[in-house]
């Protein structure tokens, strides 16, 4: 891996930033890390905490440390971190404590309703839930807490105008959502726990229990979330943040600049180790158009030299037709090296794996085995990890981007962040990539002449 090893051994103290492009190595470099600071015989050690976004990039961590790992290394999605630190100050009362995606979406509903009868019709109302679902998550993962700093704080990443006016009602919204949530007998959901974490940190004068934070795919946490762990590590300890702006899928648009972390350097990798030239000249291609969003925190990769068969695109008469390319092309690659069916939602996943033998890679199921065979996951639940071969079926133009997300967002915000977790899935693959549409290819995939090898079944 070349230089791109010393980041596991710089200063015990203080605080890192280490941003790279997909296949530079950030989580076995974010583990390499876990491990040294974590180690008893090093200088300045000490109880570390290796954190990322969802529990599939806990158990792929957990298999890289297979037989390395020490008492002082704890490896945890970010959400387990919150809940077990606010049980330690007895705020975990119950077991429906905290509202899960249904009822969060239920009360924002019934609170958007209820506030629009305080109106005259307007077409805000009607916007679809996930809008206001959307906005809350953005409010509260920048840690915004008064409506005066919501009505003067830039909305980054979020391309759909909303005038002052129209911020005071969805303040209103959220007041009345939280205090439905409250009378349901939950204190906290899984987009504002953070803001509680911090307010107890800021007030717990015990001694922290890690001195050692390291964040793994940490443009996928919200501001807040990364705030309340630089709040939980002492003077005397050190927090690195590892992250891709590149594959940043969930939404908050927010520079690690904004998160509490002083730095002197950043760190940047630009070296594809995983991906073949073939597959990163797609990638590469994709994050080049202008749909992709642009910050300064994207590093420009640098196309491999590893060779490899350029990406197959495949154009098929119908979806039925899809599923049986995919279905042969995963039988073949399966016996000899991991092959992942990827898709955009979990219905296409499992429509497209019936009658072939595969495992489900999902965030909350608690396994992670790379022998040959093969797995089928969401472009979002494939964060992180890496196969031999990637096969994205249902990449036609009523498939992506997903007409829900286009609903609730509108086109231009859906273009982003769907262009985005196409990347995610591209760059999962090492050697062969298989893409397959009907009635139309998606227009956010690049169609530049030599990406792919265009055929029909």
């Amino acid at each position: 891996m070349g230089r791109q090893s010393h980041v596991a051994y710089l200063p015990p103290r203080g605080h890192q930033v280490v941003l790279g492009t997909a296949g530079t190595g950030k989580t076995v470099m974010a583990m390499l890390r876990a491990l040294y600071l974590s180690d008893p015989g090093v200088e300045g050690s000490g109880k570390t905490l290796l954190v990322t976004y969802n529990n599939a990039l806990v158990q792929y961590l957990n298999h890289l440390s297979r037989g390395k790992s020490s008492p002082d290394l704890h490896i945890r999605a970010y959400a387990k971190f919150a809940r077990g630190y606010l049980h330690s100050r007895g705020l975990m009362q119950g077991w429906n404590v905290i509202a899960d995606a249904d009822q969060r979406r239920w009360l924002i509903g019934s609170a958007v309703r209820e506030i629009a009868k305080k109106y005259k019709p307007h077409p805000f109302f009607e916007r679809e839930t996930g809008w206001f679902l959307d906005e809350l998550s953005w409010i509260t993962g920048m840690g915004i807490r008064t409506e005066e700093d919501y009505l003067s704080v830039e909305r980054l990443g979020r391309k759909t105008p909303l005038s002052a006016d129209l911020r005071r009602v969805v303040w209103k919204i959220l007041e009345k959502y939280r205090a439905d949530r409250a009378d349901n007998g939950q204190r906290f959901d899984w987009s504002d726990i953070a803001m509680t974490v911090r307010d107890q940190l800021s007030v717990d004068e015990s001694p922290r229990l890690y001195r050692h934070v390291i964040i793994d795919e940490g443009q996928d946490l919200a501001p807040e979330e990364i705030r309340s762990l630089v709040d939980a590590v002492p003077s005397d300890g050190s927090v690195t943040f590892f992250g891709d702006y590149a594959q940043q899928i969930y939404g908050q648009a927010m520079s690690w600049r904004a998160c509490g972390l002083q730095i002197k350097q950043v760190e940047t990798f630009k070296d594809n180790y995983r991906n073949s030239s073939a597959i990163a000249n797609v990638a590469i291609a994709l994050s080049s158009q202008s749909l992709f969003g642009k910050t300064n925190d994207l590093v420009p990769p640098v196309a491999p030299t590893a060779s490899g068969p350029l990406p197959t695109l495949v154009s098929c008469a119908n979806q039925e037709e899809e599923i049986s390319v995919v279905q042969a092309a995963a039988k073949r690659l399966g016996t000899v090296g991991t092959v992942a069916i990827v898709g955009r939602t979990w219905a296409d996943v499992d429509r497209v794996c019936v009658g072939i033998n595969s495992r489900r890679l999902k965030s909350d199921q608690y396994f992670w085995d790379s022998t040959p065979g093969i797995y089928r996951t969401t472009y979002h639940s494939a964060k992180g990890l890496e196969f031999d071969a990637v096969l994205m079926p249902l990449c036609g133009a009523d498939k992506v981007p997903l007409a829900e997300v286009v609903e609730s967002l509108g086109q231009d915000d859906a273009a982003e962040r769907e262009a985005k977790l196409l990347y995610v899935a591209i760059t999962r693959a090492k050697s062969e990539l298989l893409i397959t549409h009907s009635g139309g290819l998606t227009p956010l995939l690049p169609t530049d002449d030599g990406l792919f090898a265009e055929v029909k079944p």
